[in-house]
């Protein structure tokens, strides 16, 4: 469709309804029209993109000529969803010169200008935005986020300051105001807001930032427990933007599905979820990995029927897939079909030999089958496989002392504290094991650590300072 002939179209159509009103407006009209024309990008190569997309696309472009407003919001979205950044962008340039108050085509421009890490035209666009839709959180927090990345850390803070004035929980802000306190060196200051935050994200947000503050003010010990917090945490999510979520209405790429449909379970929209990994498997039916994302779903709703089906679905797809066979093997014990289970595991070690995780969950179900010199050599497999990560070690350490071969199971727990310092379980076994030991510098010093790291549970706390006072005479302190 040639620009020119859109000009025209777009014209006779408004003359058609207005009639003329002199050479202003005729002029003004035409300004519009040029407008229009000019945001209309070429059509990129589409021929290895599904069907229905390639149909809308032209659908949208046909629509152009009747309905010039609507045609290029559905190019625009189309185009951003699916990663066409480039003609999305010229989209919302056109948009932005037709539909003036409309914050939309602003947050939605900004937030593809950002993604480069081009601040600077993204700032008039957020301020834009935000005046038009200053109860839109998404736009805020993203102004102050570009303030914040622009070292204006006076300007970011008024902007994260300002919402927190009107809903003082809002946590994202929180974290904003405590990254300029960061930035400007008051680590005090940075550690108080930072804490609760913290604390009550589960680590999702500011666990970055608060393991330096802590070095900053000399407290070591704190640092490296929250360090060794990380693999529980929370992954840090963005803020839930729901101009941007709903694109992934209009997407038909599986990988942006796949984590689109990841983003909704963080935010604990599972049913959204499951509508978007959905999406993905009608695009591709027989793609392994995204059966087993909808079946973690379904497992974590404990819809154990269905998640079973997924998980069957991918090991017959991908035989290869280790995860697969361990999830399947997991919600069949869940379920009580142990033979099942046993079957699943069995399989899969047969197909996957080299699977740390499979050779550990059958050392765990040996120790449980009470056959702990089997269990021995498999967590040793498992080790050998994945020496990075704790759990082996411990469930080794655990199987030796049962064994009464102590020596050998504390330094399996000294080799899991290698792997994963602080670990909660292993500074819990180090600690007991001085107590019992009598050695009691040695059982201050462990649950002192055990104390900074905020994974060890409090009930497991309070017994390992009743044991101490038991030990040796007097409480802990």
């Amino acid at each position: 469709m040639k620009r020119n002939t859109l000009v025209l179209g777009l014209l006779a159509a408004t003359l058609a309804t207005g009639g003329t009103g002199g050479f202003l407006w005729w002029r003004a009209q035409e300004q519009r029209a040029e407008a229009f024309a000019a945001a209309i990008p070429a059509q990129p190569d589409l021929s290895t993109w599904p069907a229905p997309m390639r149909q809308r696309i032209e659908a949208a472009e046909r629509r152009l000529s009747t309905s010039p407003i609507e045609g290029l919001a559905e190019l625009a979205r189309l185009y951003h969803a699916n990663g066409f950044f480039a003609e999305a962008a010229q989209c919302y340039t056109g948009l932005q010169r037709l539909e003036p108050q409309d914050a939309r085509w602003y947050h939605l421009h900004a937030t593809i200008l950002a993604g480069y890490g081009d601040t600077e035209p993204a700032l008039p666009l957020w301020r834009r935005a935000v005046a038009l839709a200053p109860d839109y959180l998404p736009a805020r927090l993203r102004l102050g986020d570009v303030y914040l990345k622009r070292n204006d850390f006076a300007a970011a803070e008024r902007i994260y300051r300002d919402i927190l004035a009107t809903r003082p929980d809002e946590s994202y802000a929180q974290l904003g105001v405590a990254r300029c306190e960061f930035e400007a060196g008051r680590w005090e200051k940075a550690r108080a807001l930072l804490e609760p935050l913290v604390a009550k994200t589960n680590y999702m947000l500011g666990y970055d930032l608060i393991v330096t503050v802590f070095e900053r003010l000399g407290m070591e010990e704190q640092a490296r427990a929250v360090r060794g917090r990380a693999r529980d945490s929370g992954a840090y999510r963005d803020p839930v933007d729901p101009w941007s979520d709903q694109l992934a209405d209009d997407c038909y790429d599986t990988y942006r599905l796949s984590l689109a449909s990841g983003a909704a379970q963080r935010n604990s929209d599972i049913p959204l979820a499951v509508r978007r990994i959905e999406q993905a498997l009608a695009l591709a039916p027989d793609q392994a990995t995204l059966h087993f994302q909808r079946a973690n779903l379904y497992l974590d709703t404990k819809a154990y029927g269905k998640a079973r089906q997924g998980y069957e679905r991918c090991t017959v797809l991908k035989p290869d897939f280790s995860d697969g066979w361990a999830r399947l093997t997991y919600v069949c014990e869940t379920v009580g079909d142990r033979p099942a289970a046993d079957r699943a595991l069995s399989e899969g070690l047969k197909h996957c030999p080299d699977s740390p995780g499979l050779h550990l969950q059958y050392a765990r179900w040996l120790v449980r089958d009470k056959r702990p010199e089997e269990a021995v050599r498999e967590f040793r497999e498992s080790i050998r496989l994945r020496p990075n990560e704790a759990d082996a070690y411990l469930g080794l350490a655990t199987t030796l002392i049962a064994l009464k071969r102590n020596e050998e199971g504390i330094a399996a727990v000294d080799q899991a504290l290698i792997a994963e310092p602080s670990h909660p379980a292993a500074l819990s076994i180090r600690t007991f094991n001085a107590i019992v030991g009598g050695n009691e510098p040695e059982a201050r010093r462990w649950l002192r650590q055990a104390e900074n790291q905020p994974r060890v549970e409090r009930r497991d706390l309070d017994q390992l300072r009743q044991a101490f006072e038991q030990q040796f005479g007097h409480p802990y302190r």
